[in-house]
């Protein structure tokens, strides 16, 4: 009875899980556009509309005949002389990669591969090796366009420097194989391949050619993947050269699945499937100490090298990453954010050029700049890594990080607009359950079962 009992509640958090988003945005009117576009930002569509034409339908439900219808160590150190910043930041989430020079920014990317693991199975470490993973890294630079203010190669080696720690910091080698953490390395630095700095919606919205050649399904994320092979089969940049033919369908196969994973559209999806992966194993993590310097119990190794764990683990470590910006320190976090909203203005300007309907948070004459990132932690970010934290409680700096900065945001919000007390006091409950959340997250036993 017991067991049935556990077995019960269980199915009573999936299901919570499974429908809760469903109803996040059916009260809309209480929302500000800010948040509205994070929300139409998650699930791809115009929330506004849907919720027109969903009260239309009902109407016409009554009024027609119904109708049928279908350890965040890099294990060896950088030369100081050669890249010009100390080791002791890049062991840190205050790592900032913005300032640096484009060949520094190389620099730390073939140091991180190459310095990561020993990689017996992937290279034999010969010369010829370094100058492949060098040019390699070139190439992929060169398809980085210097335009976009946030995709572009600062940002592939920002995604690098945070998948390298995460990896670390949660004790990737106890489940991920050498060829795992290799793939993920890889596809960090290549997730972005020729980015165009507008995103999936816009391309769709004018019949751009890549959203006609994919069909609508992550037009981006597929070029990403398309452009990575383009380098890779060519001799003088194949890092995969030496991998024997089934390694390279599995290492192909985990590069195209993890960066199809950055899509928007799929965030939602890993985190529930963070959460049920918690829930469904809650024993076993209850049961482990967790915070031990990253070493894991044999229970927990065993629950993530399952095949299913260890696919929604990698795609976790690359999206995770790829949005992190505002889990870092204040001054990594806003800088980052600053870039992010001129590329998302940039394309708003030629969304109003074009005479196309001008997406939420791309409007630079009507977004407020602190709320919008306000609402980005609280409906994006702060779930994502609180589950992760529970998962792998070694991660709570990004917590932290992130509980610190939705603070931060909140007292700039206050000074910029003078809100008034009415306005500060709900946004300041919005962001003290943000906080709270994390807090939660911590937590490992019972609590964190009731959350």
């Amino acid at each position: 009875m017991k067991l049935l009992e556990k077995v019960v509640a269980k199915l009573a958090i999936i299901t919570e899980l499974q429908t809760r988003d469903k109803n996040q945005a059916q009260n809309l009117a209480n929302i500000n556009d800010e948040d509205i576009g994070i929300l139409n930002m998650m699930q791809g569509k115009n929330l506004l509309d849907e919720a027109k034409k969903e009260n239309e339908r009902r109407e016409s439900k009554i009024s027609a005949p119904r109708k049928l219808k279908a350890n965040c160590i890099i294990p060896s150190k950088m030369d100081d002389a050669s890249v010009g910043f100390p080791q002791e930041n890049i062991d840190s989430w205050a790592f900032s990669v913005i300032p640096l020079l484009k060949s520094q920014k190389t620099a730390f990317c073939i140091h991180t591969v190459f310095n990561f693991r020993d990689w017996m199975g992937c290279f034999s470490r010969s010369s010829e090796d370094d100058r492949a993973l060098s040019r390699f890294v070139q190439a992929a630079e060169n398809e980085y366009p210097d335009k976009n203010p946030f995709h572009n190669f600062s940002h592939a080696t920002d995604v690098l420097h945070s998948v390298s720690r995460m990896m670390n910091i949660i004790n990737s080698d106890a489940f991920l194989t050498e060829l795992d953490q290799f793939c993920l390395l890889i596809a960090a630095i290549g997730h972005d391949l020729g980015h165009p700095g507008v995103n999936n919606g816009f391309l769709s919205e004018v019949s751009h050619e890549l959203a006609l050649q994919y069909n609508d399904r992550s037009p981006l994320e597929n070029m990403h993947c398309a452009k990575l092979y383009e380098i890779t089969t060519k001799e003088d940049s194949n890092i995969f050269a030496q991998l024997d033919k089934e390694s390279y369908k599995n290492m192909r196969k985990m590069c195209i699945e993890t960066i199809l994973h950055t899509d928007m559209m799929v965030h939602n999806t890993i985190v529930k499937e963070l959460q049920m992966l918690f829930q469904l194993n809650s024993e076993v993590f209850a049961g482990a100490l967790g915070g031990t310097d990253g070493q894991l119990s044999l229970g927990e190794a065993e629950v993530f090298s399952q095949s299913e764990s260890k696919i929604l683990t990698m795609d976790c470590l690359l999206h995770s990453s790829d949005v992190s910006n505002p889990a870092k320190v204040w001054e990594v976090a806003s800088g980052w954010a600053h870039r992010v909203l001129e590329e998302f203005f940039a394309q708003g300007d030629e969304e109003k050029r074009l005479g196309i309907p001008v997406q939420f948070l791309n409007d630079r004459d009507k977004l407020n700049r602190p709320n919008s990132q306000i609402g980005f932690i609280e409906f994006m970010i702060a779930p994502f890594f609180a589950a992760q934290i529970r998962l792998w409680p070694d991660l709570k700096a990004l917590g932290d990080n992130l509980s610190f900065n939705v603070g931060s945001w909140e007292n700039l919000w206050i000074t910029e607009t003078k809100p008034a007390e009415e306005d500060q006091a709900k946004v300041h409950a919005r962001v003290v359950r943000v906080q709270d959340s994390l807090e939660e997250a911590k937590v490992r036993g019972p609590k964190a079962e009731k959350a």
